[in-house]
């Protein structure tokens, strides 16, 4: 059963991350930064 929680844990750890993720790239978008520009491209097409 410690094993079940341990996954359960990893796997928020890694939702969270994605959301700060997609936040950071979000922001840099609304900048409009260069380097950014083929990211932002990218996810505009996937449904966050």
């Amino acid at each position: 059963m410690r094993k079940f929680w341990r996954i359960v844990l990893v796997i928020v750890l890694l939702l969270v991350c994605l959301l700060l993720w997609t936040q950071t790239i979000n922001v840099l978008c609304d900048q409009d930064v260069q380097f950014f520009s083929g990211i932002c491209t990218i996810n505009k097409f996937i449904p966050w």
